[in-house]
């Protein structure tokens, strides 16, 4: 797994390839912290769209991410691949987390969603 931090003047961007599988789970859960330590941005990007497996603890950290940056009320999207989307679609955690396929399309969402 490798992480990419891209401070934007819309959002901060957090790009994320590779595998989330069970040995990769605490660097994912670092690196998703990190998008909130500081308040730098009340709006995020995750973008996964470069992660080819999502397994059952990278899904546990990204629900435990959407309840913390709803707390903490941060406006994020996912933008992800299949292999993201499909898993997430599945446990149910699209009714929790926004997601889009494309990196655009999420600073869109992002913008909508602040502004509502």
């Amino acid at each position: 797994m490798a992480v990419e931090f891209a401070p934007d003047a819309d959002a901060t961007l957090g790009r994320i390839s590779g595998d989330i599988d069970v040995l990769a789970a605490p660097s994912f859960a670092l690196a998703l912290a990190h998008l909130t330590d500081g308040g730098s941005s009340s709006r995020i990007i995750v973008d996964m769209t470069a992660v080819d497996f999502v397994g059952t603890s990278g899904l546990s950290i990204l629900s435990e991410f959407a309840e913390s940056a709803r707390r903490q009320h941060i406006t994020w999207v996912l933008a992800g691949n299949r292999a993201v989307l499909r898993p997430v679609e599945a446990m149910g955690l699209d009714a929790m987390i926004p997601t889009c396929r494309t990196v655009r399309d999420a600073f869109d969402r992002v913008e909508k969603i602040a502004h509502s």
